[in-house]
């Protein structure tokens, strides 16, 4: 198997591409600044060369690609239940203290992707790719376990715990933040939006 397989199926990597990829044309109208856009896609750039250097897998949950505000309703009140469907919807980044919301585009008109939290512990992730006018489903599945707000998973045959902050969930909502380390003194945030389905 080449490199490219691999690669395909580092989590971490994927991520990155896919932010990269899906809002490298829309950043700016959604409130990115140049430099602002510029310095994300230097750092998912850079992120994504030292993944393919490295063939390491590493995890970000699609729990992490997106930014999101909600609507303040009364069932904004974090009394959730994390089991079931979820589909992400927003995201982004934080630039100027601000989140930045864009939503996750649909190509080729497939289903949503989606990630399911089952209460035996499981999770199934579920995400299509489009290409040649064809929607292909690509399904991993893992364990996960929620303690003091701290969602924590782990694909089936990594042993990697990934983990993000859970900022919000409700009966339709759930939104996580990841940060992710720069260097010694910057860091990115990285909030994402999904609704359960």
């Amino acid at each position: 198997m080449g490199n490219d397989f691999f690669l395909n199926k580092n989590p971490h990597f994927q991520y990155f591409s896919f932010i990269k990829n899906k809002h490298e044309k829309s950043c700016l109208s959604f409130g990115f600044r140049e430099k602002d856009f510029t310095f994300v896609n230097e750092f998912l750039t850079n992120k994504i060369n030292k993944k393919m250097k490295k063939l390491s897998i590493l995890f970000l949950s699609v729990l992490t690609l997106g930014l999101a505000s909600v609507s303040c309703s009364s069932d904004d009140d974090n009394s959730g239940s994390i089991e079931g469907k979820w589909a992400p919807v927003k995201m982004g980044s934080v630039v100027n203290g601000q989140e930045v919301l864009v939503n996750i585009p649909n190509e080729g008109k497939c289903d949503s992707d989606y990630i399911e939290y089952t209460s035996g512990g499981k999770f199934t992730e579920l995400e299509y790719e489009f290409q040649n006018n064809k929607c292909t489903p690509l399904t991993d599945k893992g364990t996960w376990t929620l303690k003091d707000k701290i969602l924590s998973t782990t694909y089936d045959g990594e042993t990697e715990v990934n983990t993000v902050e859970i900022m919000e969930l409700n009966k339709s909502s759930l939104k996580v933040k990841y940060t992710e380390k720069i260097d010694d003194t910057n860091s990115m945030i990285i909030i994402t939006l999904f609704e359960r389905k």
